[in-house]
């Protein structure tokens, strides 16, 4: 079906110019400097004895930096054995698998971006000792390794962050189709201890935690995606202080006018021209 452009409504919500993060970084050096960059960031995630707000910042750098490379994809090997040698087994994981997506990308016929940005609202995501609760409880109840439920939720709405419903009519923050959870789960899919229990549980039912690979394609039967939860699942496992990091990223939107980084406070209630949202935010073109 067509379809139609929409200019914003007089009752569209747009958020004063952030006083937070930035929604990309400049970054023109060598693979040195994204290597450099990226250990730094590691290196406060994963160390307690920073504050936490340090250990956030450290989350987003990290992301934009990685966001950053992925236009460079000249430099993924010198930077990688640039990094320093504890930063290297989680920012490899999440480079192979963005290499891995970038691949299939470049093998089917191109897709159309969207003209508009999602009716969506972008909310601060629980506190990360709730999340960490509610994710071991949900292990302790089937045997789904916290990690998994962690990269999952990382993934489907940056821990929370987007309210609303996907373009395949998902909702709730571990982005549950109505008709499964109805089979599967028990309780509220919007509500965020429900959501990472149900997910716990479909993961279960699905071949977890034996065959993770399996039951993460059942519960998005996507290669590429099975590559990136992955990705983060083993990092947090292995090092789970970088889960405070991660916590902190933002949320972006791929759009035909580029990349929208949509800040906490966006609300939408119907999809909106993503041309005039920038123009009217060019502090969110990333």
């Amino acid at each position: 079906a067509e379809t139609t452009t929409m200019a914003p409504s007089p009752t569209t919500t747009i958020p004063p110019a952030p006083t937070g993060p930035p929604a990309r970084i400049a970054l023109d050096g060598d693979a040195e400097a994204f290597a450099a960059r990226l250990s730094a960031a590691h290196a406060t995630m994963v160390d307690a004895s920073e504050s936490i707000d340090a250990r956030e910042r450290a989350g987003v750098d990290h992301q934009l930096v990685l966001r950053a490379l992925s236009d460079r994809v000249d430099l993924d090997e010198a930077v990688l054995d640039g990094l320093d040698p504890s930063a290297r087994p989680s920012v490899e994981r999440i480079v192979r698998a963005r290499q891995f997506l970038q691949a299939r990308t470049a093998s089917r016929p191109p897709q159309p971006l969207p003209d508009e940005l999602p009716a969506w609202t972008i909310a601060e995501p629980e506190p990360v000792d709730t999340l960490l609760a509610d994710y071991a409880e949900a292990e302790g109840l089937t045997g789904i390794p916290w990690y998994w439920l962690a990269a999952i939720h990382l993934q489907e709405t940056r821990m929370g962050r987007i309210e609303g419903v996907s373009s395949a009519d998902a909702v709730g923050p571990m982005q549950f189709l109505p008709t499964t959870w109805a089979v599967c789960c028990t309780g509220d899919p919007t509500v965020t201890r429900d959501a990472i229990i149900g997910a716990a549980t479909y993961l279960m039912q699905s071949g977890g935690p034996d065959d993770m690979a399996a039951a993460l394609f059942q519960y998005n039967p996507n290669d590429g995606y099975v590559a990136v939860v992955t990705a983060y699942a083993e990092s947090f496992r292995d090092e789970p202080e970088l889960y405070i990091g991660h916590h902190a990223f933002q949320v972006f939107f791929g759009a035909s006018v580029g990349t929208v980084r949509l800040p906490i406070g966006y609300s939408e209630t119907a999809p909106i021209d993503a041309a005039a949202y920038l123009a009217a935010n060019p502090h969110d073109a990333a």
